[in-house]
């Protein structure tokens, strides 16, 4: 009997030498097959979830395309943006910057091309700052957590954490995070990226990979909703429990672009949940914890408003945001607990509010001293305490 080579784990073997009934025994194991598909399940989370890089044109240059496909119309940012491999607000700027030039005159921002007309050639200059949200952009950070994998930040109201539609711009956190952490650029592995987000004027812990496999991991938890986010919020009016579950659909609020509202399942409104305590109340108003267990946009706010009690400064959502003076949505995340993806740890760190915050609740009566700052470890590692002293 011919001796069977070791089993070598995730060995793979394309073709295949022979078919018989002991070829995939050599291969495989029945007892390996979970290992397997952990092992496949991981890879395609890693390219599932890989945030685009920047597009490999050397910054300054010129490129000429040919037209291809020609039948139809469309856009010059659309087709562009296919024939440069990016997405297309990254053409759409480049065509409002006046560096696409088509058969040698000058493109407008909002062109449409005859692909079977033409034109025969698209010539694009590539600015050294393009795209924009890979700028890098000077900021004061205040880390919480720091380690080589990931970074957990004490994001301050007012400031958008990547660039999107509307903020094409450099200024927000991913920017001043791609400064901070400049020296990791060059390495192919460095990924500098959130999983999750924060509105505009909500401050407080959020999470940042360095690495591919760091943001894989963490993406992959938070589709999932695994890890738990604990918000404070100051709400205009007065409870009527001391803890509640508020589980209306959320959709798209069809009369107001960019803004949610509870819809019925049948009517296309997805499932979601928010917990919610009374911390301390007051006269015309309660301080809240908040805990989503979906990440619905803008769930904390229209559920509070669907309990008749809409967030202290919320422009969106509370027709009388100014009452209790605060210059924003009343809305901290507080703590932000999840599983390290690198080390397999439990990870949870919490975050003290901005100044605005405590200066708001100051005013409403409530002491300065709903959370004290400790500092742990090097000092690299900064972490909030929550206190029960409400």
């Amino acid at each position: 009997m011919t001796e069977q080579k070791p089993f070598r784990e995730y060995q793979i073997v394309l073709p295949p030498q022979s078919w018989n009934r002991y070829y995939w025994q050599n291969v495989f194991f029945v007892k390996r097959l979970p290992e397997c598909f952990d092992f496949f399940h991981n890879a395609m989370a890693r390219l599932r979830y890989a945030p685009m890089t920047r597009p490999h044109f050397p910054p300054g240059s010129t490129a000429v395309f040919p037209v291809k496909n020609r039948s139809g119309k469309k856009t010059l940012s659309a087709y562009l943006a296919s024939r440069l491999g990016v997405v297309e607000p990254w053409a759409a700027d480049l065509l409002r910057r006046g560096c696409v030039a088509l058969d040698g005159f000058a493109a407008a921002p909002d062109a449409v091309i005859n692909l079977s007309a033409g034109p025969h050639s698209i010539e694009v200059r590539f600015p050294i700052d393009w795209p924009r949200h890979m700028a890098l952009t000077e900021m004061d950070l205040d880390i919480l957590y720091e380690d080589e994998h990931l970074v957990v930040l004490n994001k301050p109201p007012g400031v958008v954490v990547h660039p999107a539609r509307g903020h094409l711009d450099s200024q927000t956190l991913q920017n001043g995070m791609r400064s901070r952490y400049s020296r990791l650029l060059a390495h192919r592995e460095t990924t500098i990226g959130s999983p999750h987000r924060l509105d505009k004027d909500t401050s407080g812990a959020i999470v940042f990979a360095l690495t591919r496999q760091t943001y894989a991991g963490l993406v992959e938890q938070f589709s999932l909703a695994l890890p738990r986010k604990e918000y404070l919020a100051v709400v205009d009016g007065d409870p009527d429990f001391d803890e509640t579950s508020c589980r209306s659909p959320l959709g798209p609020d069809a009369g107001r672009k960019g803004l949610g509202a509870v819809v019925p399942l049948e009517r296309g409104g997805k499932n979601a949940r928010t917990d919610f305590r009374v911390l301390r109340r007051g006269s015309g108003w309660a301080l809240l914890a908040a805990v989503p267990h979906t990440g619905r946009p803008h769930q904390i706010r229209i559920h509070a408003a669907s309990l008749g009690l809409p967030l202290a400064g919320d422009r969106e959502y509370n027709t009388h945001w100014d009452r209790l003076g605060f210059p924003r949505q009343a809305l901290h995340a507080a703590a932000l607990t999840f599983r390290h993806p690198a080390t397999g740890e439990t990870l949870r760190v919490e975050a003290p509010p901005p100044e605005d915050f405590r200066l708001a609740l100051a005013a409403l009566g409530l002491p300065d001293k709903i959370l004290r700052r400790t500092k742990a470890g090097n000092g690299r590692q900064h972490q909030g305490a929550l206190r029960s002293e409400y």
